[in-house]
């Protein structure tokens, strides 16, 4: 098992009566390409902010590092973020900004600037000010503000929110290229599943306030992807004939239906033995779910989107 880099427990931020973040219990593993999804307004960034020190905890507890409580305060210089815009002066290139954080940081390396202009893809961009980037620039160059003194967690706040595809891909490839370059461990949060999937090695999925699920890739694209959907008006009937076939990774969903996750060809066959042993079956397809409507599921359907 790899190593829990950051955990909350418990974790709650509440504001008058209402809670923003409910009992919020994570799992970050070092290394990984941590998605966190949910809606707008299911408490991503009031997670995000609390993790990275910028808002107060109203109860529960966060470890990063081995240090919790107080001790987080000597790690904070260890965590970079991008919560919600960047805030870029438009006047200035991005080296110029730049600049300016590694001056309040301390930090006069030579070359390191051009590093990371280069690691967020923006060495070519010379005298242009920001003010006159696309959307797409100005969030690589958000990225590139939190690299500033060598983070080992980059936590991002909807970086691809408003992009068009060419921003969304050169987002994600600096993503990826963090990742694998520097082994960095990223926190990534956004509504739109579908995207993260592209990079996420792990995900955690929140809706009003409270974490739904926990899941590696693996399990999310094991629960999206393709399988035999049997009918039936009695699944448990099926099950003696699914074990004399020898079928293992099944499932009954509910009181009409069996997701059978192996052997995606056998599904006549599969038919044949049912009708054999005197079974009615409704229907058998081969189908998959879509991520978003898997997402849309979990969250309770598209009623308060």
């Amino acid at each position: 098992m790899s190593e829990i880099l950051l955990r909350t427990k418990g974790l709650t931020k509440q504001y008058g009566h209402q809670k923003a973040v409910d009992h919020v219990d994570v799992h970050i593993r070092k290394g990984a390409i941590y998605g966190f999804i949910g809606r707008n307004g299911a408490g991503k960034t009031t997670f995000l902010k609390m993790v990275s020190g910028l808002a107060g905890v109203t109860s529960g507890e966060i470890e990063m590092f081995g240090c919790k409580g107080r001790e987080l305060s000597k790690i904070r210089s260890r965590v970079g973020c991008l919560i919600e815009s960047p805030g870029l002066y438009g006047n200035m290139t991005a080296y110029e900004n730049l600049k300016i954080k590694c001056k309040l940081f301390g930090i006069k390396e030579k070359g390191y600037i051009e590093e990371i202009l280069k690691t967020v893809r923006l060495e070519d961009v010379g005298r242009k000010k920001t003010k006159n980037y696309s959307l797409g620039m100005k969030q690589r160059l958000g990225i590139g503000l939190a690299l500033v003194g060598e983070p080992d967690l980059l936590v991002l706040d909807e970086p691809i929110n408003g992009l068009d595809p060419q921003g969304i891909v050169e987002v994600r490839d600096t993503i990826q290229k963090l990742r694998d370059e520097r082994n960095m461990t990223i926190i990534i949060s956004s509504h739109i599943l579908e995207e993260l999937s592209k990079i996420a090695t792990d995900y955690g999925i929140i809706h009003k306030g409270m974490l739904m699920q926990e899941l590696t890739r693996e399990e999310l694209m094991n629960r999206c992807g393709e399988r035999i959907e049997v009918t039936l008006d009695q699944p448990e009937q099926a099950l003696p004939v699914l074990d004399a076939m020898g079928f293992a990774d099944y499932q009954v969903t509910d009181k009409e239906h069996i997701y059978i996750f192996e052997r995606l060809n056998e599904s006549a066959q599969l038919n044949m033995e049912l009708a054999k042993a005197g079974i009615p079956v409704k229907g058998i397809s081969i189908t998959s779910e879509e991520l978003e409507t898997y997402f849309l599921n979990l969250t309770g359907g598209a009623k308060d989107a």
